[in-house]
């Protein structure tokens, strides 16, 4: 044992400095072998600690990081190995700029985000009650006319962030007629739109899909019959050169209703006093059981003064 600790304690200076030098020289090595570089990685950011029934409305997915560290961690670590979220913690309804947080292997060293502050607003969770539209398109076989069309319910749930919400100014389904002869049921799904007709994002509608029950009657007689106008007038005025633009139209329906008409008639209007010429679109009135292409037609005429009759007296 004393032999031992004698070679230990031999040339004890020279043996400290031989030791120091070494691990200078591993540290010169290893720098050299593996140095430092840069390199970045995109992260996908998440959100932490959101309030609740909040939303949390951001454009940036992702966060690029910019790193430093030995050249070994860039091949021993991908980006799976980082962490980058957003902090909500004590915030409420409104827009912020929130600082990037990023959780590291280590041994990385972060010199940047890209962005630096990630845009964040917070909308409320809101719900708001809609009547339901229905829309059909096409047309239905040439010898059948559509009763009537019912839909499972009136009312429909819009639900997502205030600010989407409140651009909602429809919600419709679309009932596809075309080329049906016999009534029918179908699911049709539901659609909020804007004031532009454009789907709303991030909302949905509740139910998201309803049921649709169509009443289609076949076998139908058709028949050409002429529009009269129901024009009126003033006291001392009268209408000439009545005109109805078309002059005639096609009613569709049951053989018995169809028999039973003879002329279809505008809605009553009243012409202004002091027209000269007058022009206007009117709609048809279409008696129950029967159906047209369309219920509005053009009318003109003139309004002339009545002629004053006198009778003459002989003396």
């Amino acid at each position: 044992m004393t032999q031992i600790l004698d070679i230990f304690r031999r040339n004890l200076l020279k043996k400290l400095i031989a030791l120091v030098a070494a691990f200078f020289m591993w540290v010169f090595v290893m720098a050299d072998q593996d140095p430092e570089i840069e390199g970045v990685y995109n992260v996908p950011l998440t959100i932490s600690n959101a309030p609740y029934e909040f939303i949390a409305l951001y454009e940036d997915k992702t966060v690029q990081i910019e790193t430093r560290a030995p050249r070994s961690n860039f091949a021993k670590y991908d980006a799976n190995a980082f962490r980058v979220y957003a902090n909500l913690e004590n915030l409420s309804e409104g827009e912020y700029q929130i600082t990037p947080q990023v959780v590291m292997p280590q041994g990385f060293e972060l010199i940047e985000t890209l962005p630096a502050v990630i845009n964040i607003k917070l909308d409320p969770l809101i719900e708001r009650q809609m009547p339901l539209d229905l829309i059909t398109a096409g047309a239905v076989a040439q010898d059948a006319i559509v009763n009537t069309i019912e839909k499972s319910m009136d009312t429909v749930t819009v639900v997502g962030p205030k600010s989407f919400v409140e651009k909602v100014v429809k919600v419709y389904g679309t009932v596809n007629l075309s080329s049906n002869t016999s009534s029918f049921e179908t699911q049709i799904p539901m659609n909020a739109v804007d004031d532009k007709n454009n789907i709303v994002p991030r909302v949905r509608v509740v139910p998201s899909v309803i049921t649709v029950s169509v009443d289609i009657e076949s076998g139908l007689k058709k028949r050409i019959v002429p529009i009269i106008p129901e024009l009126s007038v003033a006291d001392g005025w009268e209408l000439t050169k009545v005109t109805v633009e078309p002059a005639q139209m096609e009613i569709v329906g049951t053989e018995s209703a169809v028999n039973s008409i003879v002329t279809l008639k505008t809605v009553p209007f009243t012409v202004q006093t002091g027209q000269r010429t007058f022009k206007s679109t009117l709609q048809v009135i279409v008696p129950e059981g029967v159906s047209v292409k369309n219920d509005m037609v053009t009318v003109s005429a003139e309004i002339v003064r009545k002629a004053v009759v006198t009778e003459r007296t002989n003396n």
